[in-house]
């Protein structure tokens, strides 16, 4: 299993993402300066240490006579089986936008971070995905097997109860240069309650950022929220949810249209899903959870 080390300070970009691909950035100081290593992919930027290191996320691509276009995050669970946000997942964007096509998954390149790869670049044809919309999940099945060993490993699921005070982290994949680790707290239940009445029986998960820092994750969501579960051997990375939406006010909440990096974010609880990601990827449920208490 991949072992993270706890977030650096750095400089943040705030950044919001239309449904069709346009940002808008903003830098905020953080603290010191990340220094990002001298990793690029196809579209030229650097790659964060931090996304380089994460060897469980690959990219959610969409495949069409235009070439490959990046989706989404999608994290590894089995050698056959990766999660996402359902809104990531749905086809009907990507197929009006680039043309009729298909899935495709990118893994251990730093090409899972481009938006554009190139068509040479080694891909995994998704066979299936089942989408959940109401817990905004997914779960992907690839035509193979991922080799783990090196630059790849899958994630655990945490099966342990979130406390209140645990603190969790997810990764920016959106923009793969500078900070790209950030750390998330849970809101409390009744506030999170306002902005989404229900939230907690619909396994949500309501996180908001920790004073004086902006969560500056995908639009879209599908990026993975890690806690550090309690291991003899020292803490364990493991997969708390899939990043969802923002919501500022209930208004918006109620209309789900709007990215605010300063607000609430329901994300999918992935310990509520692990009866049927075990199902797709025809394994015992016991062997994706970990049952440490969370860090």
């Amino acid at each position: 299993m991949a072992a993270e080390s706890t977030p650096d300070s750095g400089n943040t970009t705030i950044e919001e993402t239309s449904e069709d691909g346009d940002t808008a950035t903003e830098e905020t100081t953080g603290g010191d300066d990340t220094t990002t290593e001298d990793t690029t992919g196809n579209n030229g930027k650097s790659i964060s240490p931090r996304l380089k290191a994460a060897r469980f996320i690959a990219g959610l691509f969409w495949a069409s006579p235009k070439g490959l276009q990046r989706r989404c995050a999608a994290t590894i669970i089995t050698g056959n089986t990766l999660v996402t946000s359902a809104v990531c997942a749905k086809s009907d964007y990507p197929s009006s936008k680039y043309g009729q096509g298909g899935w495709k998954i990118i893994t251990d390149t730093v090409e899972r971070y481009s938006q554009e790869p190139p068509k040479s670049v080694t891909t995994y044809t998704v066979k299936d995905i089942k989408i959940d919309e109401c817990s905004n999940f997914a779960i992907i099945q690839i035509d193979g097997n991922i080799s783990f060993g090196g630059d790849l490993l899958p994630l655990f699921i945490s099966s342990h109860e979130i406390k209140q005070e645990a603190i969790m982290y997810t990764y920016r994949t959106s923009d793969p240069s500078g900070n790209s680790f950030m750390s998330l707290t849970q809101g409390t239940a009744d506030t999170c309650d306002q902005f989404l009445p229900g939230y907690a029986d619909a396994k949500f998960l309501c996180t908001q950022p920790v004073n004086g820092q902006s969560v500056t994750t995908d639009y879209l969501g599908g990026d993975p929220i890690i806690g550090f579960s309690t291991q003899p051997d020292g803490p364990l990375a493991v997969l708390v949810g899939v990043t969802g939406l923002y919501y500022s006010t209930l208004e918006k909440a109620q209309m789900a249209g709007v990215n605010d990096p300063t607000a609430f974010r329901f994300n999918a609880m992935a310990a509520a899903q692990v009866e049927k990601i075990a199902s797709v990827a025809k394994v015992d449920a016991k062997s994706l959870v970990s049952g440490g208490e969370l860090s």
